[in-house]
Parts: structure tokens; sequence; C-alpha cells
């Protein structure tokens, strides 16, 4: 059985944190959809398919549950957890500008492990999340001040933590800005004010202390603290178990493989992916763009249309690097302009960033490339359409920034729409030149 199991809402989520295990040297596999026991059938049943993970490895699994009702989103979470009832350790990893159903999914860890606390520590000192009198800044701003504020799935309204969690549960809460004082009689949820990755290493170590550190919540900032404090294999912390060293990303390629062409498939409507587009764009990155609404339509990727952007998206990866992405996410289609989601078995609820998966595919298989995924939504329908039900982190090559491998040998590097400055296309491009000719 695994050390720890970590429930992550979306799937660049699920990687953003898993990716902190893998660093160091933790066996760790991705399961980017959760379908529940009796769905994915016996393979399930033992674990996830794929080669199985020695007893102290870290299972993450992708609930898909950003952009669920409340209610629904509860429920899941506490079939996985009563899934994996045997695991010892748990984090319910949220995002950390507190998109999602963060009041619903932590009350279900509180009640499906019987927790008397629950530890919550939602900040990323390294991407600019910081914690502060229990609300949440984003480089210094109140998230509900930011970009964030207008996300088209998940608009943040308010940046005090307390008041976001009650939205959905009626679970007490109380700020630890220096160190409790001691539990109340019933389950409570405690917000952490951490500025500094110093702050998450105190807090993780005081969480041990006190003998709170087997069910915890927060992004992937606090989960680097974690990786350090949980035992694993010999009952040592992560930092100190002697397990193999993860592979180098440059051993994980094929020969000569700084000589392919990047993909970028880009669903996500976040300014900042789209700053990132348009200034590969403006650099002279040719790009590929497809109204969302036809993504909407299943008969269209059996049309002209469709072939001949595969077509076309395959001529220009012989220039190196070719971006994919709808009308909205490359800046071609007003903003007001929105795509609605449908329904279908599989798919329930996608829009047209998870569909943008669905020509992947197709286009790889003309011309094979690397894959940059932009975008949680987006990233599961590349993985959905590839048939890729695992996802393994090899390595972190920005804050944020994940390389993982597919089953397969298919590499995919990928990131929330939200991460990242305006040059993070030409610094990945430049990643997969610098790697070895010679890579094996």
């Amino acid at each position: 059985m695994y050390t720890l199991l970590v429930l992550a809402d979306d799937l660049t989520g699920a990687l953003d944190t898993a990716v902190k295990f893998a660093q160091r040297g933790i066996p760790v596999q991705v399961l980017v959809r959760w379908k529940g026991p009796g769905i994915t059938g016996e393979t399930e049943k033992a674990g996830p398919p794929g080669a199985p993970l020695p007893d102290e490895g870290v299972l993450v699994i992708n609930t898909n549950t950003r952009h669920s009702p409340a209610e629904a989103a509860r429920s899941t979470v506490m079939r996985v957890l009563e899934r994996y009832a045997a695991v010892p350790y748990v984090y319910k990893k949220t995002d950390s500008t507190l998109r999602g159903n963060i009041g619903a999914e932590l009350e279900a860890l509180v009640l499906g492990r019987k927790l008397r606390v629950l530890p919550f520590v939602p900040a990323y000192p390294d991407l600019g999340r910081h914690t502060r009198g229990g609300r949440q800044y984003l480089d210094s701003v109140p998230i509900d001040q930011t970009a964030m504020a207008k996300d088209a799935l998940n608009p943040i309204r308010r940046s005090f933590i307390p008041g976001i969690i009650a939205e959905e549960t009626a679970l007490p809460v109380r700020l630890i800005p220096g160190g409790p004082a001691g539990a109340g009689a019933g389950p409570e949820i405690w917000i952490y004010d951490a500025e500094k990755n110093a702050d998450l290493r105190e807090i993780a170590r005081t969480l041990e202390e006190q003998g709170l550190l087997a069910a915890a919540a927060g992004c992937a900032g606090f989960a680097e603290s974690l990786a350090d404090r949980i035992p694993f294999g010999n009952g040592q912390p992560g930092g100190k178990t002697p397990v193999k060293p993860v592979s180098s990303p440059k051993k994980a390629l094929p020969p000569g493989g700084n000589t392919l062409p990047v993909l970028v498939v880009s669903g996500s409507r976040h300014p900042a992916s789209l700053a990132q587009t348009e200034a590969a764009l403006k650099a002279g990155i040719p790009g590929a763009a497809v109204d969302g609404d036809k993504l909407l339509n299943p008969r269209w990727f059996e049309g002209e249309e469709a072939a001949s952007l595969i077509s076309r998206c395959g001529e220009l990866l012989d220039t190196g690097c070719c971006i994919l992405g709808t009308g909205m996410s490359l800046g071609r289609t007003p903003p007001g302009k929105e795509t609605k989601p449908v329904s279908g078995a599989g798919t329930e609820g996608w829009g047209a960033a998870g569909f943008l998966g669905r020509l992947a595919g197709p286009i790889l298989r003309r011309r094979p490339a690397h894959l940059v995924v932009f975008g949680g939504d987006t990233l599961l329908g590349v993985t959905e359409f590839l048939g890729c039900p695992l996802l393994n982190p090899i390595d972190e090559i920005l804050p944020g920034i994940v390389l993982a491998g597919t089953p397969a040998g298919q590499l995919i590097v990928t990131k929330s729409g939200a991460f990242g400055g305006p040059g993070l296309i030409a610094a990945i491009l430049e990643f997969f030149r610098n790697l070895p000719v010679d890579a094996a």
C-alpha cells in the first residue's frame, strides 16, 4: 500500500504537487482522472493501471471536481477516501488562488478521516501566493482584486479564507498566525499564515511534533515541506529515505530528443496564458486557432476543416514549434464570446478546452513532437484522447512548470493557466533545445 495519497481537483494541480515528491526520489504516479471502483474494473481495485508502486510510494489522484457542484465534489472526495482508507497519510491539494469547492472538499477530508483538526496551508511563496491574517494574496494583491475575480468558470469573490470555506461548510475555522493555543471540542479547520518557504517548513515541523501530519491540505508549496517530514519506506522522513533517485529528465528522452519540434496546446483563457501565447506569436512562432464552438460539435472532427487544421499544424511543426488553441485562448476571439460545456459519455461538462485534446493525437501521429499543455481542462482532454490513464512526474523545469512522461514515453510539459510570465514559451523551447542530442 502507498504511504501518501494526494487528492487534487484538477490535473495540472495534481502534477505540480506530485513533482515535489518525484524530485526527492520518492516514487510517484498520477492517476489522470478518478472514475471510481466498478468503472475501471479490476485494475482499479488493485490500484491504478501501469507499473505498481513500492510501498513507500505516493499516489496522486485527479478527482476532476474543480468545476463540479459542491455536493458532487464532497461525495467524490469521500468515495476516494473510502477506497484508500488504509493509506496512512493524505493530502488534499487545493488551488493556490482558492478556486473550486474548497469548503466542501476540506469538509469531506475531515469527515472521511474523522479528524479533530485539519491543518490548511494554502500559501505558495515561490509563485507569489501568500497568506496573511487569513487572507490570500497574489503578488501582494488580495486574490479577489486580481484576474482570478474574472475567472470564466470559478470567479473568486473574496480573499478572506474563512469566508470562502464557510460558503460550503459549517465546520469551525480558526486562524493560526503563529501557532495554535489548543484544539476545541469538535472538528476544526486551522488556517496557517505563511509568506516564505521557511514559514512552510516551520509549519510542517510543528505539525509533526503535534501529531497532526497524517492529514493536511494546501497547495504544491506546502507539499514540498511535507515531502521532507512524512516517513517513506524505512520510517524516515522523505529527505532521508534511501530510495533510488529519479532519472534525469535528459535521460528520459529518446536519442536526438532535442531535435524534435514542440507542439503547444493552450485552452486556457487566464490572462497569464494569454500573455504567454501573445508573446510567442509576436516573436514569430506560428499558431493555429479553431473556433471553440466547432470543438463542441463531434461531427466537426470528421470533416475537411478538421483534417486541414491537423495537416497545417503538422507542417507548422517543421518550423520548430506550433501553438494550437481556441480562438479565445490565442486572443483571436473577443473574451465576451463564451462556449457552453457539452454532455457526452466520459466528457460531461467539458468545454472547448478539453476537446482541443482530440486534435493532439492526430497531429503527433503526423509529426512526432514534444507536447506542452496549458490549463488543467486542456491537459485532461489531451490525456483522455491519447488514451493515457497515468502520468509520471519527472522534474520541475521552472516553478509550477512540470515535465512529465506517459507510460508510452511521450514527454509533456504542463502548467496551470495562471502560472508563469510572458516569456514562458520561449523558456520552455530553450529547455528542449539544451537537451543533449545523444540523450538516452
